[in-house]
């Protein structure tokens, strides 16, 4: 029998693409509902935070947010020509990704009615133009906690296909954030760009916390305070696919640190092996979220 999920009144707003990936893993080809949207509200949701999620999908494939629904979020989806793309290819840590769609960027207009009513808004943008400007100067100004993976705002479309380069929103977008999430490679970026150490940076930009990711290597977390942490990665025995982990990690430290008010290294740790159980196919997995076969609930594509 299918496990139900209870919805909760939203304490989270996440705003973001919610994406049809192409992943090329492990010599096999398949076809997911992704973006920071996916794998964060849902692992929000399950632990226990109320979670709505804002994004634009193109009319013809609305169908798959019933897999959103399903888990108990709340889902807000504007209509636009296009839904937006990806092709990500996995080998181990490396990871390359093209980008063929993009949907229209999330507006001021479509998260302004939900500010008052949530706690904390979850910013996933995956590139530099899925949130408008002037969306996040709201989120600035609500006075509510922001976190924010910063992914979006260092990679950019090259004929199709994605690489690294710090954005124009970036700056706007650290100032309006408490938390961030990065990977190391996203942070080397951040601060030779800034021409910062990372206790400057975070200074700078009054970010209260940092969490770096470092795939198979762990994490850290830093705080403006100057302290730091390292923390392993928990060891999996049969990986299944790293896609999405990255996001699990981040919103299961949110929902530890900010829900339940954990230390840094407890929630960082409890982040780990949920991060661990994604790797390992049993958070998600991907027959949860797969797009490439009829499935109940309106999943056929």
């Amino acid at each position: 029998m299918k496990k139900k999920h209870v919805k909760h009144d939203p304490k989270v707003l996440v705003v973001g693409s919610v994406t049809i990936d192409r992943i090329v893993e492990n010599r096999r080809t398949a076809e997911r509902l992704g973006g920071v949207a996916t794998y964060g509200g849902i692992t929000l949701q399950r632990l226990g935070v109320g979670t709505a999620v804002v994004t634009n999908i193109a009319g013809a494939d609305r169908s798959i947010l019933g897999i959103l629904a399903e888990e108990g979020l709340s889902v807000h989806a504007g209509a636009g020509p296009r839904t937006t793309r990806f092709v990500n290819e996995s080998r181990g840590d490396f990871r390359e990704q093209r980008m063929p769609e993009a949907a229209i960027p999330i507006s001021s207009v479509q998260i302004g009615p939900f500010l008052a009513a949530v706690r904390h808004i979850h910013a996933g943008p995956l590139h530099p133009d899925d949130i408008e400007p002037e969306a996040v100067t709201l989120m600035a100004e609500s006075k509510r906690l922001v976190s924010l993976d910063v992914q979006g705002y260092l990679r950019k479309a090259e004929d199709g296909r994605i690489v690294a380069a710090v954005s124009t929103g970036l700056e706007g977008a650290l100032r309006a954030a408490h938390i961030i999430k990065a990977d190391e490679g996203e942070l080397t970026l951040m601060l030779d760009h800034f021409r910062e150490s990372l206790p400057g940076f975070l200074q700078r930009f009054r970010i209260d916390e940092a969490v770096v990711t470092r795939g198979s290597r762990g994490a850290g977390v830093w705080t403006r305070a100057g302290e730091g942490w390292h923390f392993a990665a928990e060891a999996v025995r049969r990986p299944v696919s790293t896609v999405g982990a990255g996001d699990v990690f981040f919103a299961a430290y949110l929902a530890a640190r900010v829900y339940r008010k954990l230390d840094i290294d407890m929630a960082a740790g409890f982040a780990a092996g949920l991060a661990a159980r994604q790797v390992a196919g049993k958070h998600l997995p991907p027959a949860l979220l797969d797009l490439t076969a009829a499935a109940p609930g309106g999943k056929t594509r």
